[in-house]
């Protein structure tokens, strides 16, 4: 079998040999630019005998040239090409009209789909004339003396266009027939001169000194080029899949002109599929030129790119790019791998192919008969090996010679992007692989000659560099259940020895034969693989890695160091210290080594004080220097491993501790409750142990207030984190924290705030109480009831994790540890008050707290530190912590509402149409938590009078109020000029209005009367 292939630097050797009837294969790997290993018999085989390589024929006529026998030019794809100049001939007067024709394609093509004059883009009309730019179109006006109707002479005036410049275009059908014009116009071009298969232009020029001031011009043409016949669907037609462009040229007169029986029509339609799968790319990654789908669309407007709509499915060629710092998070789609290029009948066969396959990264073999042929990407093993199946001893390579290794990829392709010029595509290496090669940059060239984009080009490089530095090698003899295996199959071995645990191989080259002990074997070359090479990641670590699992004695951990500093109160005494985090991902540490110093810079001090030798561990350990000065220190760690080699010292120089000098935390959940007049701030206390006290300011502004123009008018002491402001007024409240450093002038960086918009409601109604005891039958995050029935902490192991006797535990039967942390209880049911209202709102509990050793025994610290009297009292303690909390909504909670965040009342003045509520429950001791028995939250409105005057009216009328009330309201009112007998009636009384009726006698009344209304209730319908 015959291979070629983009990637590999490693030959393998041929095997010959016959099973019960003729069978011999030939193998050749192609790596980089050279050829090795060795061929068997065949006439195919031998048409890819190596030849010269005729420079630059590989990318075909890019310009137009002429001579007595040239090479015809075959396209895949689509690209932009000149031509072989046919025929030129002068006519006309003095030789004014020139005609040339200029074959681009020995075959039929699909299309001309833009014309070049000299790099300029041209517009044709239905007449192929063409009409922009305008220097090729000429306009003339002649005159002519004309007698009118009234016997008197005057001149008309009459303007003709004149183009210098005329197309005509053949696709190349073997039936097509000569040109027309061309033969009408020549002296020489005959009905005869057909170029029957051959694709070209006929362009006919007028000599004009201004429109051609340098002479002919060089005329290119966009091209999609040679339609290809799929297998799949039994259809010819144009593609610039790879696979079939391929199998085109093995079937074709001008490549190895082979069967379609002889080849492998299977392993072509998996290679098309794989293709034309599209792969996802960054939109950063576009260039001018390219064909993209739009794949997520993201933040990007595409349209900015050159798309007809920002849609999904949306194919567009880019007509700008995003710029570097855009922030764009869209995603485009291009097909996998795509053949767009050309080349000459010089080109051999071998080095064709050779091109041809760049452009997938494919492999091509002959074998059992058929040509057959593999892009690159990854297949699923297909058999487990392991010691049992070996039958010789392994002979092991585990590095290619320098001469075939490389860490850095670097190569051209052409396309629209580049503006059809031969373009270096971006580089690609590999930090990883540089570094295992002592840090020498070895770089191999990789030319596309048919990849006409550079994202395509980047990962045909990727994948060339990634599968070059998978190098381990074996050979071996196996048994005879590798017979079901064939050359490109990947297989999985185990071998304790070498340290392989289902190590990834694929399977380079496969003999069968006779030992000498007349032994039937299969002897196999492999070389290592990995699914991760046919990814878009750097994977370059993991391969100088996976050779094998057992332990390098020279390789030792590398120690990351995270540094933080904080202070602590000790005996009455504000000290930094300095948290060393060490961070290990190995399991090969044995010892780890931290040491300390002040700065070179400051205090010239060169010698390292060690300040912890650690044991093994994984993951992250800390060390903990305390009474640290503020100043400049450098901290190294280093790693030791279990055979006592070193590793090299991780240094952080030059860092600054400034524990003591650091501004106080930010002040967190400043909220506040607004109760007639009065306003409640509350605040999350801050944790600094050298704080001073919190300032409060105020602005009478409620948007855009700032810190620095507000006015201070609370200073709250250490211990407190809530401040009552009487006749509060509505405007902007900050709060910072101000720390005992630096003599109160060393503040949190960023004020808390709060605002306040409305201030007093007062003459309340109860509107709805919602009382979730005695069922408690809401949603419990960390929470649950006891015996009793009452809400707590819930506990932090189950019943089947605890150890121990059933009958030893104490305690509750399933509360097998402490208490956890903190819990969540969840009303359970919103409180809708069906429109938007201003409401006052409140809650009430009973809340205990409960200790599970509160045994004097049992108890923690010191003796006398204990809170309360001799045993303890509840009351004196401050462990534990009950919260309401609650988030409202102005929608209908039964549908998709937006719900505000979840705030913090006691009692609050609230405007919206629905509410939620939930108990927060915690406690800082595991043993302890806070019982509570009853809850409830109430809901209020204040009064509200309502008034009309003066409405007058015949019989009846209808009186809506301004605002509805949330209930149907008292109706007083007063009716002027009543007449004796006159009666009136009220109906229709609701919460929105009512209708009066007047009567005189059985009947409407209709005498004209004047109403005065008061209508009295609370609530105040909000839209």
């Amino acid at each position: 079998m015959v291979v070629f292939t983009l990637y590999g630097a490693v030959a393998a050797g041929l095997a010959v040999s016959s099973v019960g009837g003729s069978f011999m294969a030939g193998f050749l790997q192609f790596g980089g630019l050279k050829l090795f290993g060795r061929m068997a018999l065949g006439l195919a085989l031998n048409a890819l005998t190596p030849k010269p390589k005729a420079s630059g024929s590989n990318r075909g006529y890019q310009v137009n040239t002429g001579g007595s026998a040239l090479d015809h030019q075959i396209i895949y794809g689509k690209m932009r090409v000149g031509g072989a100049i046919v025929y030129d001939e002068s006519t006309g007067t003095n030789n004014k009209l020139f005609h040339r024709v200029i074959a681009v394609a020995g075959h039929e093509v699909e299309s001309f789909d833009k014309i070049y004059l000299n790099d300029e883009v041209v517009t044709l009309d239905g007449g192929g004339n063409v009409t922009a730019p305008s220097k090729y179109v000429k306009t003339t006006t002649t005159r002519t003396r004309v007698e009118n109707s009234s016997g008197e002479y005057e001149w008309v005036y009459q303007a003709s266009v004149k183009y210098l410049v005329r197309f005509k275009f053949h696709n190349g059908s073997p039936t097509q027939a000569a040109d027309t014009d061309l033969v009408a116009e020549s002296v020489h071009w005959t009905s005869e001169h057909k170029l029957s298969g051959i694709a070209y232009m006929y362009v006919r020029l007028e000599h004009d000194a201004d429109a051609f001031p340098n002479g002919m011009p060089t005329i290119t043409a966009e091209v999609k080029g040679k339609k290809v016949y799929n297998p799949a669907t039994s259809t010819t037609a144009w593609s610039d899949n790879p696979a079939l462009c391929l199998r085109d040229y093995l079937t074709s007169s001008y490549g190895l002109k082979e069967e379609d029986a002889n080849i492998d029509d299977t392993l072509v339609n998996s290679a098309v599929t794989v293709c034309d799968t599209l792969v996802g790319s960054p939109v950063s990654n576009i260039q001018v030129g390219g064909e993209y789908k739009i794949k997520t669309v993201g933040n990007t407007d595409f349209t900015l790119y050159g798309s007809a709509n920002n849609n999904v499915g949306t194919v567009f060629t880019a007509t700008s790019v995003p710029d570097a710092d855009s922030g764009d998070t869209g995603v485009v789609e291009i097909a996998r791998y795509t053949c767009n290029g050309t080349f000459t009948t010089a080109l051999t066969p071998y080095d064709l192919l050779s091109d041809l396959l760049t452009c997938m990264g494919g492999s091509l073999w002959y074998a059992q008969g058929k040509w057959r042929m593999k892009p690159a990407y990854w297949t699923s093993t297909v058999m487990d090996l392991d010691e049992d199946d070996f039958r010789s001893s392994i002979d092991v390579s585990t590095r290619h010679s320098r001469r075939d290794n490389f860490n850095t990829v670097k190569g051209t392709f052409r396309g629209e992007e580049s503006n059809w010029q031969v373009t270096d595509y971006p580089q690609i290496n590999n930090s990883a692989f540089v570094i295992a090669d002592g840090g020498q940059e070895s770089v191999a060239d990789v030319d596309l000659p048919f990849t006409d984009n550079s994202i395509e080009a980047r990962r045909i490089a990727r994948i060339s560099l990634e599968s070059n530095r998978q190098q381990l090698t074996i050979n071996a003899a196996f048994g005879l259940r590798t017979l079901g295996l064939q050359v490109g199959d990947n297989v999985r071995i185990t071998n304790t020895r070498f340290g392989w645990s289902n190590k990834e191989f694929q399977v380079l080259s496969w003999s069968f034969g006779l030992t000498d002990g007349l032994d039937l074997q299969v002897n196999m070359t492999l070389r290592e693989t990995a699914e991760s090479v046919y990814d878009e990641v750097d994977d370059g670590v993991v391969y100088e890695r996976d050779n094998t699992t057992l332990l390098s004695p020279f390789e030792v951990p590398n120690l990351g160091i995270n540094i933080s500093t904080e202070l602590r109160r000790v005996k009455g005494k504000t000290l930094g210290v300095l948290l060393l985090d060490i961070n290990n991902t190995e399991n090969i540490l044995d010892t780890a080594e931290v040491q300390i110093r002040k700065s070179l810079v400051e205090f010239n001090e060169p010698d390292f004080t060690s300040v912890a030798t650690m044991g093994s561990f994984v993951g992250t350990d800390r060390v903990e220097v305390v009474a640290i000065e503020e100043t400049l220190y450098d901290i190294r760690a280093r790693a030791t491993n279990s055979l006592g080699v070193h590793g090299e010292w991780n240094t952080i120089s030059n860092y600054s501790v400034e524990a003591l000098s650091v501004p106080p935390a930010d002040v967190t959940n400043f909220d506040g409750n607004v109760v007639g007049s009065n306003l409640f701030l509350s605040w999350t206390p801050v944790a600094d142990l050298d704080l001073a006290h919190y300032i409060i300011r105020y602005s009478p502004l409620t948007s855009g207030a700032v810190y620095s123009e507000a006015e201070d008018i609370a200073e709250v002491q250490v211990g407190s984190s809530t401040l009552a402001l009487q006749n509060a007024g509505v405007g902007t409240y900050f709060i910072k924290a101000v720390d005992d450093t630096t003599s109160g002038s060393n503040a949190s960086v960023n004020p808390a705030v709060f605002v306040v918009t409305s201030i007093g409601l007062e003459d309340l109604n109860v509107v709805a109480t919602l009382t979730e005891n005695p069922s408690f039958a809401g949603v419990k995050s960390n929470v649950s009831k006891n015996s009793s029935g009452y809400l707590e902490l819930g506990g932090s192991l189950l019943f089947d994790s605890a150890t121990g006797l059933f009958d030893s535990r104490s305690g509750e039967l399933d509360d097998f540890s402490g208490y956890v942390s903190s819990g969540i209880y969840y009303f359970n049911n919103a409180l809708d008050l069906g429109q938007k209202y201003t409401s006052r709102l409140n809650f009430s509990f009973t809340s205990t707290r409960v200790d599970r050793t509160d045994l004097f025994d049992s108890a923690t610290g010191n003796f006398d530190d204990r809170a309360g009297v001799f045993d303890g009292d509840p009351t004196a303690f401050s462990d534990t912590t009950v919260s309401m909390q609650l988030r409202h909504t102005n929608d209908d909670p039964t549908g998709t509402p937006t719900w505000s965040d979840w705030q913090a009342f006691s009692v609050s003045d609230i405007t919206a149409r629905a509410f939620e509520f939930r108990l927060l429950l915690s406690s800082t001791d595991t043993n302890v938590t806070p019982v509570v028995s009853a809850l409830s939250v109430t809901v209020d409105m204040p009064d509200r009078t309502a008034s009309g005057s003066d409405i007058t009216f015949t019989g009846t009328t209808n009186v809506t109020f301004d605002d509805a009330f949330a209930v149907t309201p008292a109706i007083g009112l007063s009716l002027a000029n009543l007449t004796n007998g006159d009666r009136y009636t009220i109906t229709n009384k609701t919460r929105t209005g009512f209708t009066i009726n007047t009567f005189t006698g059985g009947s409407a009344s209709t005498n004209s009367v004047t109403l005065d209304y008061v209508a009295k209730g609370y609530g105040k319908e909000l839209t």
